[in-house]
């Protein structure tokens, strides 16, 4: 029985020590990604780079793609599960607004369990398109971290981009 003991708690303290490297290199990981997005690395393609094809519906049913981008459309990625983004919805929507055109904004979020809402919150006047991560609109701008937002400039170009907030032209 005691020899049986034994055997049982020191798997179970080897677990342990796996379970925390494992742990510890995610966190060190996290902290790496974080510190590169401080750093003002780039979260999507670079500025003057020509956005690529794509095709997505948007919430309303409407087919959107690159073509139909015109200049001065700011767009903003999102992910319904990041407290930064959650903080970026009413900014965006602001921006939106001031903007005055619907089909001069793109908010795309990655699909999850509360994408609903983040829709909800930015209304109908905000062209909004909901995809998996890493889906054809966020493949399309080479998105590498939400938030991310953009400006599209003449030739379906990047005009400008920016992790903090919203960009207007």
């Amino acid at each position: 029985m005691l020899i049986t003991l034994t055997v049982v708690l020191t798997i179970a303290v080897a677990l342990n020590i796996v379970l925390t490297f494992a742990l510890l290199k995610r966190v060190a990981g996290s902290e790496a990604r974080l510190a590169t997005l401080e750093r003002g690395v780039p979260t999507m393609s670079d500025i003057g780079e020509r956005i690529e094809d794509f095709a997505a519906t948007t919430t309303a049913g409407e087919m959107l793609t690159r073509d139909e981008l015109s200049d001065g459309t700011v767009i903003g990625f999102f992910d319904p599960d990041c407290e930064v983004c959650q903080s970026h919805v009413v900014a965006f929507t602001a921006a939106a607004t001031a903007l005055g055109d619907r089909a001069r904004t793109l908010a795309v979020i990655r699909e999850a369990e509360e994408a609903d809402l983040m829709v909800a919150a930015f209304g109908p006047g905000v062209r909004t398109v909901v995809e998996r991560r890493r889906g054809p609109v966020a493949r399309a701008f080479h998105v590498m971290a939400t938030p991310s937002f953009c400006t599209v400039g003449p030739g379906q170009t990047i005009a400008s981009h920016d992790y903090q907030q919203p960009a207007l032209v």
